[in-house]
């Protein structure tokens, strides 16, 4: 958490509430004088262009937040599918069968994202329209500020093509009902915008920020994951100018390094560290917190301040409304840990009877204050979004995949190894996971193991595992049809049409330039 950069996104909070009661208004009230910030009245000065751009990572607050109950947040969306978590819930996020445009948790999704995606747009505009007065002062910030918003942008567009794969591209702020129909993207149509924002952002952005700004994006944020959409676009597209410009962006990359404890990327009190290219800030908010703040409604106007904490609770079995939602391992992941394997002993409950309960996020964590507490998982504790073991395994990926040196890509597996093998609780370092044999000369061997390496670093964060299968899918280079995804509900059936979800069934209806995706 970075209590600085939380205080600036909830003035910028209180500012948005303010401009949209001012547009609520009736004919008796329209004419007179605004007695607060306007549109035309904002956006002129450096203080204001911060509160901004605070405006723009704020959104991403509702893509963590509990929001009043499992139907109201997007935790699903990127836990579920796969096969490494399951539930006893009927989520038709994780059984595919049922999967349509009505789904609450996608349509939450689709909106946060194009309401960031907005604030983003709107950024840029203004900073476009009003940078040569309204960073007089400080004129670095003006390229700051718009890399700042090229990242967000291109996370979202990342976001949405793994999530929908067709989903429109909107790259300039709708301001008239002419523009207010983008029909469907294309192909890869989301990450080449994704590729060419964040190729701009990283000319843009700083090295680093000031220890009470840390936790903002940086150059090597940017580059990092730009060299993540490249790998995601070559696999898929079977590019491999893809894989060599990935490869030329991971090692632009300056002073990351492994923390020396694999423990440490998910401790509290370790936030922001060195293997940290991205995490969400996340924190009480004013006056302590309330899950319940928030509605699922699709209005931006709804609950801007709201709950800033991070929401956990899908990984316990308490508290009590959880019932049968929370998220347990599935035995297929528990099995791919070697016994010995310190990541296994810090992910899953030691507890034999438990031992498919995850525990990655809340094993070192603290809680929010007030409402928050123990058992509710409603925590100050960052998810990191972006880590630098991520971009390692990737690395290697685009080694292996463009024809590199197949023994430059083992090294970067046992260098994840290593530092697993050393992750010890007691400090005594452990001989497993061994190394990789350096002398392997089977190229698909080596993919393999670079696939096998990120479910057991990356296991239980945000998407990774679908993300990775469903793009090897998408390759021909496996068959989901065939996978066996551990799921608990009888019902499971996963079909090709499933590689993209369906859209909000009520943008397809409301856009007539929009289709929906096919199967649904």
């Amino acid at each position: 958490m970075n209590t600085k950069m939380k205080n600036i996104k909830v003035s910028f909070s209180l500012l948005l509430i303010l401009i949209i009661s001012m547009i609520s208004c009736d004919e008796s009230t329209i004419d007179l004088v605004p007695i607060g910030n306007t549109e035309g009245s904002y956006f002129q000065n450096e203080t204001q262009m911060e509160e901004a751009i605070m405006g723009v990572y704020q959104k991403l607050s509702f893509f963590y937040a509990f929001r009043g109950g499992q139907n109201n947040n997007v935790a699903p969306v990127w836990h579920l599918p796969g096969d490494d978590l399951t539930t006893s819930a009927n989520y038709a996020l994780e059984n595919f069968s049922g999967l349509n445009g009505s789904n609450g948790q996608l349509s939450l999704f689709y909106d946060f994202a194009y309401q960031l995606i907005a604030r983003a747009n709107t950024m840029l505009q203004k900073i476009e329209e009003n940078g040569d007065f309204a960073y007089s002062n400080q004129p670095e910030l003006k390229d700051y500020h718009k890399g700042e918003a090229l990242f967000l942008r291109a996370y979202m567009y990342l976001q949405l093509w793994n999530v929908f794969g067709t989903a429109p591209l909107i790259t300039e702020r709708i301001v008239n009902i002419e523009n207010a129909y983008p029909p469907n993207s294309q192909g890869t149509e989301l990450l080449d915008q994704a590729i060419i924002d964040l190729q701009e952002a990283a000319q843009l952005l700083p090295d680093s920020w000031s220890a009470e700004m840390k936790g903002r994006v940086t150059q090597n944020s940017a580059l990092g994951l730009r060299g993540k959409c490249l790998v995601f676009r070559g696999s898929v597209n079977n590019t491999n100018e893809d894989f060599t410009a990935a490869i030329s962006d991971f090692n632009m990359l300056s002073g990351m390094s492994l923390t020396p404890l694999y423990s440490q990327n998910f401790d509290v009190s370790y936030e922001n560290n060195e293997e940290s290219l991205f995490e969400y800030q996340a924190n009480s908010s004013p006056g302590n917190v309330n899950p319940f703040v928030g509605g699922a409604g699709g209005n931006d106007a709804f609950a801007v301040i709201g709950e800033i904490a991070a929401y956990y609770g899908f990984f316990t079995q308490k508290p009590s409304w959880i019932g049968n939602s929370y998220y347990t391992a599935t035995s297929s992941v528990k099995n791919a840990y070697e016994t010995g394997d310190p990541r296994k002993d810090y992910n899953l409950s030691a507890d034999p009877d438990e031992s498919l309960n995850v525990k990655k996020y809340i094993k070192n964590t603290a809680y929010a204050e007030g409402w928050g507490g123990a058992g509710n998982e409603i925590s100050v504790n960052n998810p990191r979004i972006l880590r630098y073991a991520d971009i390692l395994l990737l690395k290697a990926e685009a080694i292996v995949r463009s024809g590199g040196n197949l023994s430059e890509a083992i090294s970067i597996i046992n260098e994840i190894r290593e530092r697993a093998r050393n992750s010890t609780e007691d400090g005594t370092p452990s001989a497993i996971p061994e190394d990789k044999d350096i002398s392997e000369s089977d190229a698909d061997v080596v993919l393999e193991w670079v696939f096998e390496e990120r479910r057991l670093e990356l296991a239980f964060e945000e998407g990774h595992r679908w993300w990775d299968l469903r793009r090897r899918h998408m390759a021909g280079e496996i068959d989901l049809k065939s996978l066996d995804f551990q799921s608990l509900l009888p019902d499971f059936s996963f079909q090709d049409d499933n590689i993209n979800f369906p859209l909000p069934e009520k943008e397809v209806v409301e856009n007539p330039n929009m289709n929906q995706n096919t199967g649904y």
